[in-house]
């Protein structure tokens, strides 16, 4: 299914150019992840469908511009690079790069499975996550 050169991630299709009205988001599957769609005005972005937080549903949350927010405890992030917006997040969620094919009338999402956060751990009974 997904289209790969030699050194090169894949290119995975998702569905047809028109799955997804402007202001639209969607929640796909890709390698059992779930990743979230959203077209707008200027294109078709995907994110990572899990809160850095708390690993909320962002998929659930409200689209509003660029800004997509978590249900559970309002965090934003911004859906052109992952990139949190406000408390309680602090780390981005990962991005993919979307692309439309002409050949097949299809969106496409360069998909590579996003590391795990890095866990430190505190002496004194601590962990703290950082990715």
């Amino acid at each position: 299914m997904s289209e790969k050169t030699d050194g090169e991630i894949p290119f995975t299709p998702v569905g047809p150019a028109d799955m997804l009205k402007p202001g639209e988001s969607a929640i796909i599957e890709i390698e059992d992840d779930s990743i979230v769609l959203v077209n707008l005005r200027d294109g078709y972005f995907a994110i990572e469908n899990r809160c850095s937080h708390d690993d909320g549903p962002l998929g659930q949350g409200r689209l509003v511009g660029y800004e997509i927010d978590c249900p559970r405890h309002g965090a934003k992030f911004d859906v052109r690079d992952g990139a949190a917006k406000s408390l309680p997040a602090f780390r981005p969620v990962a991005s993919f790069p979307v692309r439309y094919n002409e050949d097949t009338d299809e969106i496409e999402v360069q998909y590579k499975k996003p590391e795990p956060p890095k866990v430190i751990e505190d002496p004194r009974g601590f962990n703290f996550n950082f990715s």
